[in-house]
């Protein structure tokens, strides 16, 4: 590979060296989440009771340490992510085998840690009680549990309806009863569903990019072995990689022209996180090829409707929950991030109307249902778009409208877009880097923002002695490391042979 960079840089970083650096950031990283990461409070916890654990959250040293440690962990695990990248242009000097173990060794540590970046896990965990109790997650915050607060849950689902698939509720429920209500068991065995999630994309990943004549390695480097996605599918035991896995294996089976087999796939996805449901146009798209008569998609749209119908019908009454996902697709409402844009304007202008004498609940809904209503037309037009050459794009563009103009935005729905996007084309040197960009500016502002420290300290302070560590960190990579500067300023081959 050429390089544009300083005489005297000696070339690419070896696979070894780069599996030892991933290993030893995330090593680090797991050792600051046992002093910030989210501690589990519950009374049968073994860990809330433990005196080693306990001394790095309660000694003011202890915090301090565990902070600066995840700070530099995530900057040198940014780094080593950003030095594998001349190994993923087109050479053929790796093999999957070898990439994938690399991955692993950067991942493992973080089977250790506990939650970081989210505290979804808990939530996870008290949807699964809810289910075990008689009560339905669709109808009820988790508040309706006695001591729900002390299971760890953020209190933004209190009174919010889940998010989440049937499938994934009663697998949360098995996990919740096998772990007999300790914490650090749910945690485990949540864990392992994640990393067969991670397991799963990173198989459907190579599959897919090797289908559409893509360069697969760029493809699983930029899908599975980004930073965010590792630190959030693994260390934050997130299930957001099952979805994504399904996904993209409902294309792969929709590429090889096999819809019954492909909308199971996308049924699965939908039972995990209901979202993707809006993908369902296009792997329609996928199925019928480009430039198909709008007769032809209509009728296939129709036909993988009544396939995708079935299929949820049956997932749901294998469950036992039915189709109460559906509506609860439409009331994240309930649940307003004021990160979100649309989160923010329908918050701002709710209380302007509460002000003047207005309802805040009743004008919040009503901006948060014009933005749906705005999302839900954006996905028509690129179902409709005359160009259908690349469903996957088009799919990307889809989820994006709806992610956006959503008023709730969590920083983990960005890798479902990067996931698209990666896979559908291949991305530009600047769209490359704009890629590099956010992961690094959301993974500085999700360690920041989701730093678990114990009220007695000046919470505000010790965040913001962690934004101007990892902040320099980050900044003085960028501009002082010489093998990073090199690997941003290489030349970009070509990420597939169709391009």
């Amino acid at each position: 590979m050429k390089r544009r960079g300083k005489p005297g840089l000696t070339g690419r970083l070896g696979l070894h060296p780069l599996a030892w650096h991933g290993f030893f950031a995330s090593a680090l990283i797991a050792f600051g989440s046992w002093g910030v990461g989210w501690f589990p409070r519950n009374q049968l916890s073994a860990l809330a009771r433990s005196g080693f654990f306990v001394q790095f959250r309660t000694d003011l040293f202890g915090v301090l340490l565990c902070i600066a440690a995840m700070a530099a962990g995530i900057v040198w695990l940014m780094r080593t992510w950003l030095l594998a990248r001349p190994w993923v242009g087109g050479s053929a000097d790796l093999d999957a085998k070898q990439q994938g173990k690399l991955i692993a060794m950067w991942a493992a540590p973080l089977m250790l840690s506990y939650p970081i970046l989210s505290r979804d896990v808990y939530s996870y965990l008290a949807q699964g009680r809810m289910l075990e109790a008689g009560k339905s997650p669709y109808t009820s915050g988790i508040s309706v549990l006695p001591g729900w607060f002390d299971g760890g849950a953020d209190g933004l689902w209190a009174q919010s309806p889940s998010p989440y698939g049937p499938f994934f509720l009663v697998l949360s429920r098995w996990i919740y009863v096998a772990s007999g209500g300790v914490p650090e068991i749910g945690i485990g065995l949540l864990r392992i569903v994640a990393v067969i999630g991670v397991i799963g994309c990173y198989f459907f990943t190579v599959k897919l990019a090797a289908k559409l004549n893509h360069n697969t390695h760029w493809a699983v480097w930029a899908v599975v072995g980004n930073p965010l996605f590792l630190l959030t599918m693994v260390g934050g035991v997130h299930n957001d990689a099952l979805m994504i896995a399904g996904v993209f294996w409902a294309f792969l089976l929709a590429y090889e022209k096999k819809p019954i087999w492909a909308t199971l796939a996308l049924a699965l996805a939908v039972s995990i996180k209901p979202i993707v449901l809006v993908l369902l146009p296009f792997l329609g798209l996928a199925l019928i090829g480009a430039q198909a008569a709008m007769r032809q998609r209509i009728m296939n749209w129709v036909k993988i409707t009544c396939y995708s119908a079935l299929w949820l019908l049956i997932i749901g009454a294998v469950t036992n929950l039915w189709f109460g996902w559906f509506p609860a697709m439409f009331t994240a409402g309930d649940a307003a991030f004021p990160y979100a844009p649309v989160g923010l304007l329908g918050w701002s202008l709710g209380n302007l109307a509460q002000v003047l004498g207005g309802s805040f609940a009743l004008t919040q809904q009503v901006v948060v249902t014009a933005f749906q209503l705005l999302a839900l037309a954006l996905v028509a037009k690129f179902a409709l778009a005359k160009d259908t050459s690349n469903p996957l794009r088009l799919s990307a563009w889809a989820l994006s409208a709806v992610v956006l103009l959503s008023p709730l935005i969590q920083p983990w729905y960005v890798l479902w877009l990067i996931a698209l996007f990666a896979m559908s084309k291949q991305l530009s040197a600047g769209s490359e880097r704009l890629m590099i960009w956010v992961t690094s500016a959301i993974l500085v502002a999700v360690y920041v923002d989701q730093l678990s420290i114990e009220q007695w300290y000046t919470v505000w302070l010790l965040k913001a002695v962690a934004a101007v560590l990892i902040i320099g960190l980050m900044l003085a990579m960028y501009r002082f490391d010489t093998r990073v500067r090199w690997v941003l300023r290489l030349e970009q081959e070509p990420q597939s042979k169709s391009h």
